[in-house]
């Protein structure tokens, strides 16, 4: 069964074609009951692509999205976690080459007025000579609340035991370590969190050193797989 996709259409960007090919990759996307799926024109800025289950998981029609764009997608996320996911999210686009794929994790409000935990992964694919982000949106707030009760039972994963080895982490040192993950030199990171260039370069070694690493690309690889970045 073909499914009823939700194209935004645009006369001007000749996406006739592109829309045509996504249109088979994503036969079956609005079959899905729970993966929530958009795809992002990441030149264009603008949303090309939303299925149904928007409306089934969160409560609102597609088309809110794809018309509104990112601005409505931040506006459901919680006060505290907004500002964080929108930098990410914005520095992960301005390099799409030098990194592919995140994933994060934060909290959205559903039109119940209910809190949900969501899952989000960004895949980078080039297809006609146009650049676009693969989301997929999952709600994963039953795993959150499992882990949590776990977690205040006493269970700890092996995360948490290689966090021990390394000395503490400041939330400025993750910043810069996020930065870093993201592609971004030490001389961006200065300019974003308003720092100097050497205070930049200084966050960079001493995260090397307590992580007890050799270079820049370890030291992604080991904080990634112990901070979750």
């Amino acid at each position: 069964m073909k499914p009823n996709l939700n194209f935004y259409p645009h006369p001007y960007l000749g996406e006739a074609v592109l829309t045509s090919e996504i249109s088979k990759i994503l036969n079956t996307c609005d079959d899905t009951k729970k993966l929530m799926i958009s795809i992002y024109l990441i030149k264009e800025d603008r949303f090309l692509y939303c299925n149904r289950v928007f409306e089934h998981v969160l409560g609102f029609n597609s088309n809110r999205l794809i018309k509104n764009g990112w601005d409505f997608w931040f506006s459901l996320i919680i006060q505290n976690e907004v500002a964080q996911i929108k930098n990410r999210i914005f520095n992960f686009f301005s390099t799409p080459l030098v990194r592919d794929i995140i994933t994060l994790q934060y909290h959205i409000t559903n039109f119940q007025g209910e809190q949900i935990c969501v899952k989000h992964e960004i895949l980078i694919y080039k297809l006609k000579r146009k650049m676009f982000a693969l989301n997929y949106f999952f709600d994963v707030s039953e795993q959150e609340e499992m882990e949590r009760c776990v977690k205040i039972n006493g269970g700890y994963r092996g995360r948490n035991f290689l966090k021990n080895q390394v000395s503490h982490v400041s939330s400025r040192e993750e910043e810069v370590l996020k930065l870093i993950a993201d592609g971004f030199s030490s001389k961006q990171i200065a300019e974003k969190l308003c720092i100097s260039n050497h205070t930049a370069i200084s966050h960079r070694k001493h995260l090397i050193k307590k992580f007890r690493v050799k270079n820049t690309a370890q030291l992604i690889k080991k904080a990634t797989v112990i901070l979750e970045l």
